[in-house]
């Protein structure tokens, strides 16, 4: 069978949909494909100015519809269509490509397949916390309230890790894709915050350095803020840049 030409590009078979300007819950899905290697197409929706939440979301509700017709289960963002397979919700997406590309556990025990659960629904709600908090309506009021809670938080997942390399071992996993992105944008929210961790700390510059990663991080795909689409009370457009990124810039 012959080669496709050196000239051609192919276009990629999967495309991944999601806001434009905005981290949210995508970038571990972006991370994951970044590291396998998985060429796709990045489709983003912009959240307008408007008067309604329907008038801001309007980009992606005109296009809803369509993918439902075309065969896409629950349709939602971040969505992924890989070939055949047509999927939303993140976590399923991230477990989807961990099993494709060898980041999983395929030969687990039920109590190691257990652990990996649980730190992933640990993972899940440590970074819920911060998208509810900076999208919630009492964002002030309660912003120390939920200071005073991250080293707590942080604490309980420097224990869990110990001096493993990965969170389940020598083997990285989605869930590692997960606690990175969530660490980062912590990061961002309370500067400093991993300082009373060194393994945590160890752990963040370790995945940031892995080659693919660091590839990605440092291409004109990945834009570091805002983390939050314009609605959110912090860590959105309408926020001054944190110090962590101007040191960077």
């Amino acid at each position: 069978m012959a080669g496709t030409p050196s000239n051609v590009i192919e276009t990629p078979t999967t495309t991944l949909g999601y806001w434009e300007g905005a981290r949210g819950i995508v970038v571990p899905i972006r991370y994951m494909l970044a590291y396998a290697g998985v060429p796709y197409r990045f489709k983003t929706y912009p959240f307008r100015g408007g008067a309604t939440l329907a008038e801001c979301r309007a980009p992606w509700l005109e296009d809803r519809p369509a993918l439902a017709e075309q065969g896409l289960p629950f349709p939602n963002l971040p969505y992924l269509i890989d070939g055949d397979v047509q999927l939303t919700q993140s976590l399923a997406i991230l477990r989807y490509l961990a099993r494709k590309h060898g980041l999983d556990l395929p030969d687990a025990d039920p109590g190691t397949a257990a652990r990996l659960d649980m730190i992933e629904a640990q993972v899940n709600d440590f970074r819920w916390s911060l998208i509810y908090h900076c999208l919630g309506d009492k964002y002030e009021a309660l912003r120390w309230n939920f200071l005073e809670n991250i080293p707590r938080e942080l604490s309980r997942f420097s224990q869990f890790l110990g001096h493993r390399r990965w969170l389940m071992g020598d083997r990285l996993t989605h869930v590692d894709f997960m606690l990175y992105e969530a660490l980062d944008q912590y990061a961002l929210f309370s500067e400093g915050c991993l300082d009373a961790e060194p393994n945590l700390k160890a752990y963040a510059d370790r995945f940031r350095n892995l080659e693919p990663i660091k590839r990605f991080l440092e291409s004109g795909d990945f834009k570091p803020w805002p983390v939050f689409l314009p609605n959110a009370a912090h860590l959105s457009a309408k926020d001054e840049l944190p110090k962590a990124l101007k040191k960077s810039g």
